[in-house]
């Protein structure tokens, strides 16, 4: 078949477009713009998601709550005096070292408490935090000292969940009982904080 020039011509050039698609198609792991996912190895990183309704899902990931919930807890603590920096505050520690904002502190505390197994370990805490291992050892001296749980050294604060199955649908409300798991059960929660009682 002989094409016209005009039309080899036009032939030419669109096969030369679609060869520079595909070759695009081949080299882009996505055919529409994503937006960058943030990335950063510390807990900071809970303050950028916690600007963009967006990456919400990523605050409740990293510290359990939403970070409405995060801010009223936050209104309720930051004034008691165990967060003090006056010379005069019962709690105040030896150290001449300022404590850290509160907001971190509760964020580290919410961080550990969402954490299980090797991920709950204070190294791996303190790194992602940027905290010092020192900070979590004179939490649980303060314990020790001020609550009367003197060898209570690698806890101070346990809770653990699970999920209790039930061996078969509820006929009231079954849908609130289906877990993320498939199948129907209850969530055990256990807590435990020193005391002294």
């Amino acid at each position: 078949i002989v094409l016209p020039p005009k039309t080899y011509t036009l032939t030419v050039k669109q096969l030369q477009i679609d060869l520079n698609i595909v070759q695009l198609i081949a080299q882009t792991h996505y055919l529409r713009g994503r937006a960058p996912v943030l990335k950063n190895p510390t807990l900071q990183l809970a303050w950028d998601f916690a600007k963009s309704p967006a990456d919400h899902h990523c605050f409740v990931q990293m510290l359990r709550v939403t970070p409405g919930s995060f801010q009223f807890i936050l209104q309720l603590i930051e004034d008691h005096p165990i967060f003090s920096r006056s010379s005069g505050a019962i709690f105040q520690t030896r150290s001449h070292r300022p404590q850290l904002p509160v907001q971190l502190q509760l964020a580290v505390t919410l961080y550990q408490m969402g954490r299980y197994g090797n991920g709950a370990s204070i190294m791996d805490i303190a790194r992602i935090s940027s905290v010092s291992e020192g900070a979590k050892e004179v939490e649980k001296k303060w314990m020790e000292e001020h609550i009367g749980c003197v060898g209570w050294r690698e806890g101070w604060m346990m809770y653990d969940g699970t999920i209790v199955v039930l061996f078969q649908k509820p006929g009231l409300n079954s849908d609130a009982y289906y877990t993320h798991k498939y199948n129907y059960g209850l969530n055990a929660q256990i807590g435990n904080a020193p005391s002294n009682l």
